[in-house]
């Protein structure tokens, strides 16, 4: 009988260890298998479990997905355009100084 305890407690232990899996995979999450390794790997501390039950839990927006991408391209714009602009002054200056060593 108490061999029939002992499984029965390392079975609840062990859906409670998943548990943030189970419940990424019931929501049908498209990042439920990153969820569940990262369960895997960090789940047996405490706060790794906290935070991937939160991250299970938690809903994903699509509108928060469109706002990500939409800031990631106006960034890489900026560093874009920035790079452009450092590049043509360092060709006008470039120039000037041809021009001034020629005279």
């Amino acid at each position: 009988m108490r061999t029939f305890f002992e499984g029965l407690v390392l079975l609840a232990a062990v859906i409670v260890y998943f548990l943030p899996a189970i419940v990424a995979d019931s929501r049908e999450r498209d990042d439920a298998f990153t969820l569940t390794v990262f369960n895997v790997l960090f789940g047996w501390t405490v706060i790794g479990w906290i935070a991937a039950f939160v991250w299970a839990r938690h809903r994903v927006s699509e509108k928060r997905l469109a706002n990500v991408a939409t800031k990631t391209r106006r960034s890489l714009g900026r560093v874009t355009i920035a790079k452009l602009v450092a590049r043509s002054h360092r060709a006008r200056l470039a120039r000037r100084q041809s021009t001034v060593s020629v005279l």
